[in-house]
C-alpha cells in the first residue's frame, strides 16, 4: 500500500503538469485562432488584390505619355486645356491608388507577420500537446502498476484474513487446552498439598509417638523413681522386676 500511494502522488503530480501543459496549449490554439480571423478580415478589407500595382504603373505611363505629348505636339487652346483636366484627373486617382497601395503593402506586411506569429502559436500548442500525451502515457503506465499492485494487495488481504481465522481457530483451541491443563495443574497442586499434608501428619504421629517412648524410657524423674522403688524391693527382700 506504501508503494501504491507513492504511484498514486506520482500520477496526482503528473496530472497537475499536464492539466498546465493543457491550459498552455489551449491558450496558444485560441491565440492562434484569433490571429488567423484577424488575418482573414485585413485580407478582406484589401481592394484591387494583387492589380492595384499594374494600375498605378499604368496610371504613371498615361501621365507621361500626355505630358510628353502636351509637350511635344502643337494644339489649340481648347485641347491642350482637355490634356491639362485629364492630366490633373489622373494625378489625383495617382495619388488615391497610390496611398491605397501604401496601406496594401502595408497590410501585407502585417499578414505575412501575422502568419509568423500564427505559426509559432501552433508550434507551441503542437509541443504543449506532446508534453500531453507523454505525461498521459506516463500515467497510463503507472496506472497499470498501481492495478496489479492492487490484485496483489487484494490477495495478499485475502490469505491474510484466512490465516487470521486459523489463526483464531487455533488459538482457541489453544486457549481450551491451556484452560484443561490449568486445570489439571490446579488439582495436581492439590493433591500434592494434601499428600504433604498427610505425609506431615503421618510423620507427626511417628514423631510424637518416639517422643512418648522416649519420655517413657529416658525421662530422669521416672528412672530416679524406679531406681527408688528397686532399692525399696530390695531393702525389703523382694525381687526387681526389669
Amino acid at each position: 500500500m506504501e508503494e501504491i500511494m507513492k504511484h498514486r502522488e506520482e500520477m496526482k503530480s503528473n496530472t497537475s503538469a499536464k492539466a498546465a501543459h493543457q491550459k498552455v496549449r489551449n491558450t496558444a490554439q485560441e491565440k492562434a485562432k484569433q490571429l488567423i480571423s484577424i488575418k482573414q478580415q485585413k485580407r478582406g478589407n484589401k481592394k484591387g488584390g494583387k492589380s492595384l500595382k499594374d494600375t498605378v504603373q499604368a496610371l504613371h505611363s498615361e501621365i507621361l505619355n500626355l505630358e510628353r505629348r502636351r509637350e511635344t505636339t502643337e494644339m489649340p487652346i481648347s485641347k491642350e486645356r482637355e490634356v491639362m483636366e485629364k492630366l490633373g484627373i489622373l494625378r489625383r486617382s495617382l495619388g488615391d491608388q497610390e496611398g491605397e497601395l501604401a496601406t496594401q503593402e502595408h497590410l501585407n506586411l502585417e499578414v505575412s507577420e501575422l502568419d509568423a506569429e500564427i505559426d509559432s502559436e501552433f508550434s507551441k500548442a503542437n509541443d504543449e500537446h506532446g508534453e500531453v500525451i507523454v505525461l498521459a502515457k506516463l500515467n497510463k503506465k503507472i496506472y497499470k502498476k498501481v492495478s496489479n499492485l492492487m490484485k496483489e494487495a487484494s490477495h495478499l488481504s485475502t490469505e491474510a484474513d484466512k490465516k487470521h481465522k486459523e489463526f483464531v481457530t487455533v488459538r482457541k483451541k489453544a486457549d481450551n487446552q491451556h484452560s484443561k491443563a490449568m486445570e489439571m495443574l490446579e488439582a495436581l497442586r492439590l493433591h500434592r498439598k494434601t499428600a504433604s499434608e498427610e505425609r506431615q501428619a503421618r510423620w507427626k504421629v511417628v514423631k510424637d509417638h518416639r517422643k512418648n517412648i522416649k519420655d517413657e524410657l529416658y525421662n530422669p524423674k521416672k528412672l530416679e523413681s524406679a531406681a527408688d522403688d528397686a532399692l525399696q524391693q530390695l531393702m525389703s527382700g523382694g525381687k526387681i522386676n526389669l
